[in-house]
């Protein structure tokens, strides 16, 4: 740090119990910036939260930016702060879970939920002296304490003189003494006062190298301000992008891409790269915007794959931005090319470690020549067919084989069986996410959890299995519209007599042949990799 960036730098160091910190929270004079993103904290992170305050462990210190604050309505949780103006609010830099956590179970002031409604909801123990997450079911024991009332000392006193044990003096004892340990509980806060942004960003990435992290980019704008048009932070650019109709991608996707982008070893954190340069990631998010674009565009128009939710590794994602940073215009034999490393890296490479897979990727997207780059790329994965694909024991929508399953559904350009209309799979999946895949037989036998009884169709009353007894009543077995969803004349016979173990079964062979022609088709297997004529003639000195 510079003797001139030290001038610019007020720090102070101070310490607030939890009681104090509360209060200045209720004032509105602590402000959690709005980053347009869900907090990452969950039940599990809360109640070892609380018990680390408890136990008096460590949890951590405060980062917090003295500066103006409009007067705003602040939400922990199911806490509302309506927080005045003020000229010296403190802004939230580092430690936006910690703080939400403690404002969220301690300052309720609607009632405790009995059910785990919101991961804020925790419980103390007085008999075993630890924390809870209540149940499902709502029923726990009665020597359960809610957590809010633990905040404030005459409360809670007035709360046991009512409790049920309120005459046992050891679980008296234990809820006044876990009530004081959290009140008194010491959190060091670190408050600076500058307007230089790469100060603080300095300073954030210091203190910020460990457990659930938050990023830069998540609270650039809302302590500075918007500086352009294009999106700036990773929340921004991903709203940017579901534009396209493919999805949202991840903000750790894009953040992984944009390393990748910049040429940086994506298998890295963000944190490694900044202490080599702080300066690395500096109007990366709007510089990758273009590549990012056409990633995308690339992925559902070339690969076929309607929807960012059907993509079976994220690692092709990485590498293309990359390579489309570097060639924003390859030419159509080199984008044919593309296509078939996306899908042979997709389908063959289980046997090879993928962080060093992509690596090496990322290592041969050099120079000025994008052939010549695609030729290595090809290199690297295998260019033959490997064992035929089978299907998985059990659909998990998360796993790279179940959404390669998905993807050849969508192949075959799936039919609405009530109007034979064609479905629009990404808007689909936009629409219910996960109940896009809807099980055609919802009760039976273990085999109803294979990857063969799932179907791309929009949720209704009747469930799917009816809708599709309908249709071969209506049409036939040999409909249109089921062969669009993989189920040929055998396999509805089947279906409309109740022989659903067998239906299963039948499909599931179906379904793994039109995994492997898929496959076959935009892997291109075994087919010359040759580049252009262009490039060829080019490289011999033929070109004219």
């Amino acid at each position: 740090m510079t003797a001139s960036a030290k001038k610019r730098l007020h720090l102070q160091a101070e310490t607030l119990t939890v009681e104090a910190l509360i209060r200045e929270i209720k004032r509105g004079l602590i402000r959690v910036p709005d980053f347009q993103r869900p907090l990452r904290w969950e039940s599990g992170d809360v109640k070892l939260f609380f018990d680390s305050i408890y136990q008096g462990y460590p949890v951590g210190s405060f980062l917090m930016r003295r500066a103006y604050a409009p007067a705003s309505v602040i939400r922990y949780g199911s806490v509302r702060v309506d927080a005045p103006e003020s000229n010296s609010a403190l802004w939230v830099v580092d430690g936006q879970q910690r703080l939400t956590a403690l404002a969220a179970g301690l300052a309720r002031d609607k009632e405790m939920p009995a059910t785990p409604d919101d991961p804020w909801v925790l419980y103390f123990d007085a008999k075993e002296q630890v924390f809870h997450v209540p149940p499902r079911s709502g029923v726990f024991p009665s020597t359960w304490v809610p957590v809010t009332q633990l905040l404030d000392a005459s409360t809670l006193s007035e709360w046991v003189f009512n409790w049920k044990h309120a005459k046992d003096s050891d679980l008296r004892k234990s809820v006044f003494e876990a009530g004081a340990r959290i009140r008194q509980y010491e959190v060091p806060l670190y408050v600076v006062e500058t307007g230089d942004e790469k100060l603080l960003r300095d300073i954030f990435y210091r203190i910020n190298d460990s457990g659930k992290k938050m990023k830069w980019e998540d609270i650039h704008d809302a302590l500075f301000g918007r500086k352009s048009d294009e999106p700036s932070t990773l929340s921004g650019l991903a709203d940017e992008l579901k534009a396209l109709g493919i999805g949202r991608p991840s903000e750790d996707q894009l953040l992984s891409a944009i390393i990748a982008f910049k040429g940086l070893d994506a298998t890295r954190s963000i944190s490694e790269h900044y202490r080599r340069d702080p300066e690395i990631l500096r109007d990366a998010v709007s510089e990758a915007l273009p590549a990012l674009r056409q990633v995308l565009i690339f992925l559902k128009t070339h690969a076929e794959i309607p929807h960012l939710r059907l993509l079976p590794r994220s690692l092709p994602f990485f590498i293309l931005t990359k390579f489309f940073g570097l060639y924003p215009e390859p030419n159509s034999r080199t984008i044919t090319l593309l296509v078939r490393w996306t899908w042979r890296t997709l389908l063959g490479i289980k046997s090879v470690d993928e962080r060093t897979l992509l690596r090496h990727s990322l290592d041969a997207i050099e120079g000025k020549e994008p052939e010549k780059t695609m030729q290595k790329l090809l290199g690297q994965i295998p260019r033959t067919k490997g064992l035929d694909y089978t299907l998985p024991p059990r659909f998990d929508a998360r796993a790279a084989d179940s959404r390669i399953i998905l993807v050849a559904l969508s192949s075959l350009h799936p039919l609405h069986p009530e109007n034979e209309k064609p479905i629009d799979i990404a808007e689909l999946i936009e629409e219910y996410d996960l109940n896009a895949f809807r099980k055609i037989i919802s009760v039976g036998t273990e085999a109803t959890y294979e990857p063969s009884n799932r179907i791309l169709l929009p949720p209704s009353v009747k469930g799917a299995r009816k809708e599709l007894v309908d249709l071969i009543n209506r049409e036939g077995s040999d409909s249109e519209v089921l062969k669009s969803h993989c189920i040929d004349q055998n396999a509805a016979e089947l279906l409309k007599y109740g022989k659903f173990n067998e239906f299963l079964s039948c499909r599931g062979k179906l379904l793994m042949e039109i995994v492997d022609s898929f496959g076959s088709r935009l892997a291109a297997w075994g087919i010359s990799d040759r580049p252009s004529i262009r490039y060829i003639l080019q490289q011999t000195g033929d070109d004219e």
